[in-house]
């Protein structure tokens, strides 16, 4: 009773491993955490039940097999809310993987316990033990792929993590491996044995899921933390960026209020043909004119916020740096996603243009919102040889834009597309994305 008890929970192990796998790639069609709960129940007993039907149907086994396929991707259909083809496709994939990891699994436990494949189906324990390192080992690469944020597109996993996850999935495993010499010749003979042996590999099983879900659960909140760096520093740019506005707008206003005094001094320079200081003299009044007019102001703060500290920092560098921004008032992607493309792109062309002389340096990027598309044209100079991407080489690399990968996953988010060209010493890059909210562009 103990080995089936065993059986059914290495189940709910599967189960868990399709809906985190799905969850991790698509949308799910319902809010309620408690429709999945009951998703894998069903995905749990059609597994369970069609195995037990294998081993003991006079039905052939293929038939069994393709009925259970069916069954787990009507229950599948029925939790996610994507096209049929492309949850067929990602099914078929998972099972094909599910079916390659089982049979490396097996073969190299055949292999170190000198046992035909067949002795592995006939012996309860190591049947168990062969079922129990195969679903443990999917559901930590499942965990893995999730972890990554193919999702999100923030590629955010600390090595440490990875490594812990590794060593303790190791650890547990070797241990439930290492029972099988102690019982292998005494396990049927005393069948108290045999219930000892099985009450161990569930307890080390069960602490192996345990221990996988805490990690997938941290990997989670490092993501979240992320998030709320990302955020944190977007705010700190809108701080800064309403200082700076409110700087040009006390500069305009005491231009405005002290317009007559300056008229009246411009008046009394010319009379007095003092050519010179009063060429100093408006040269000084359109420097003030000039900075707050040289200010991107849009509609929507994080975005400005951005793309002024870019230009201060290009300005900084001697870079000439050249904004068009058009038609920018409804921005309806998340602004997190649109500074993460933003800033990318201007810290890649940034880095680019402090390899050149100072005469060479120039950037030109225009942004527009033509027709519910967001499009993002960005043409930097580079050196004659230099390879040009997207990777920042900045040491807080999350920070300052997380690479091309995560700037395709953002695009590909908003069902858009990345154009990149380089002819002669000009690096060109072209984004279009569709202006829309997520669930929206989802759907």
């Amino acid at each position: 009773m103990i080995w089936y008890f065993i059986e059914y929970f290495i189940d709910i192990v599967e189960a868990i491993t399709i809906i985190i796998f799905l969850n991790g790639i698509y949308k799910k069609r319902y809010k309620s955490a408690s429709t999945y709960f009951i998703g894998g129940f069903m995905l749990t007993n059609i597994i369970f039940g069609f195995n037990y039907l294998a081993k003991h149907s006079r039905h052939p086994v293929q038939c069994t097999s393709i009925t259970m396929i069916i069954l787990l991707f009507v229950v599948v259909y029925w939790l996610y809310k994507e096209p049929l083809h492309r949850l067929l496709i990602s099914y078929i994939g998972l099972l094909i993987f599910i079916i390659a990891i089982e049979g490396i699994v097996l073969s190299l436990l055949s292999i170190a316990f000198k046992q035909s494949p067949g002795f592995f189906a006939e012996q309860n324990i190591f049947r168990v033990v062969g079922m129990f390192t195969s679903k443990l080992l999917i559901f930590l690469i499942v965990i893995m792929f999730i972890s990554f944020g193919l999702k999100n597109g923030r590629l955010i996993v600390k090595k440490r993590i990875i490594l812990e996850i590794v060593v303790l999935f190791s650890i547990n495993l070797s241990i439930m491996i290492s029972i099988l010499p102690v019982y292998k010749n005494i396990l049927y003979v005393h069948d108290e044995n045999g219930f000892i042996a099985g009450i161990v590999i569930l307890g080390l099983g069960f602490i192996n899921i345990l221990s996988l879900l805490i990690y997938l659960r941290i990997i989670r909140q490092a993501h979240h933390d992320i998030d709320l760096q990302l955020r944190l520093q977007q705010y700190d740019m809108q701080s800064k960026y309403l200082d700076e506005i409110n700087y040009a707008t006390m500069k305009l206003r005491s231009l405005r209020h002290d317009m007559s005094n300056h008229l009246g001094n411009v008046q009394g320079l010319v009379r007095y043909k003092e050519y010179d200081k009063l060429e100093e003299y408006l040269s000084k009044l359109l420097t003030d004119i000039e900075d707050v007019d040289q200010m991107i102001i849009t509609r929507n703060p994080a975005i400005s916020a951005l793309l002024n500290r870019k230009k201060t920092l290009a300005d900084k560098h001697d870079i000439h740096c050249s904004m068009n921004i058009q038609y920018m008032d409804e921005i309806l992607m998340d602004d997190l996603d649109l500074c993460i493309v933003l800033g990318n792109i201007l810290d890649n062309a940034i880095e680019a243009s402090l390899k050149l002389e100072q005469k060479d340096r120039y950037i030109k990027i225009d942004i527009r919102n033509i027709e519910k598309y967001i499009i993002i044209d960005c043409v930097n100079r580079i050196a004659v040889n230099s390879k040009s991407t997207l990777q920042t080489t900045k040491d807080n690399k999350i920070l300052h834009g997380i690479g091309l990968s995560n700037v395709k996953q953002i695009v590909k988010k908003y069902h858009g597309s990345i154009d990149i060209s380089s002819i002669k010493d000009y690096f060109t890059i072209t984004i279009t994305m569709y202006n829309d909210t997520l669930d929206n562009s989802s759907s």
